[in-house]
């Protein structure tokens, strides 16, 4: 009696077995690349999940400050993320502000950018900021409000990501100063020189010049 072979069962197995496979890689790796957004989860490391190890090079994106480096506590401080070169694009970020001196809890809270979207991270509320699709930008404007109870040095930073494969964690943005309005409001300020002795501010200067010259014309 001649046996009925198991080809056909077994090759048809494997075709669906290679069909699951594909699906199941292309699931996993829609899910590593947040096309929405970075989750939860990478709070601490702010590196995304996509297999690849992290540039080592210089970030072509930067983190900046349009409205000056000082800033008053609780008050808004807009921030810009963007190429270097203005050519470049980006695809993801996920920004947070830390104090200089402590990076282990994000402060402050930010206001919802209009491609964006608020994580809260490290038990805070509103702390940091992600993106909410995948596409090209070139410009990414968001507001940060410091504590109104704080004063300090303040550091952005964010992660850029360009590609799935190609991406910069913690691009650090220069240091923001947050004052109270008594610590920026003086006219006089030390010499560069380190010595206590304190300059006059050149307006000021010219002021005094003007009334000496006034009174020996008397």
């Amino acid at each position: 009696m001649r046996s009925v072979s198991n080809r056909p069962c077994t090759k048809k197995a494997m075709v669906h077995s290679a069909v699951a496979f594909v699906f199941i890689l292309s699931f996993i790796s829609r899910i590593e690349a947040f096309p929405n957004g970075a989750p939860q989860s990478v709070c601490a490391s702010m590196t995304p999940g996509h297999g690849v190890a992290t540039q080592q090079s210089s970030s072509p994106f930067v983190t900046t400050t349009p409205n000056g480096e000082i800033a008053l506590p609780g008050s808004p401080v807009q921030l810009e993320l963007r190429p270097q070169n203005g050519d470049t694009a980006f695809r993801g970020y996920f920004v947070m502000a830390f104090d200089r001196a402590d990076d282990s809890k994000p402060i402050g809270t930010f206001q919802q950018p209009m491609d964006g979207k608020l994580i809260d991270c490290s038990g805070g509320m509103q702390n940091a900021v992600t993106h909410s699709n995948n596409n090209d930008k070139k410009s990414v404007k968001i507001e940060w409000t410091p504590p109104s109870d704080y004063s300090g040095q303040v550091v952005f930073k964010t992660t850029f990501v360009q590609k799935k494969e190609t991406f910069w964690v913690k691009t650090e943005s220069k240091v923001v100063s947050v004052v109270t309005e008594a610590q920026g409001s003086p006219r006089m300020v030390p010499k560069s020189t380190g010595s206590s002795a304190w300059q006059v501010s050149p307006i000021f200067a010219n002021l005094i010049a003007l009334f000496f010259a006034a009174i020996s014309m008397l």
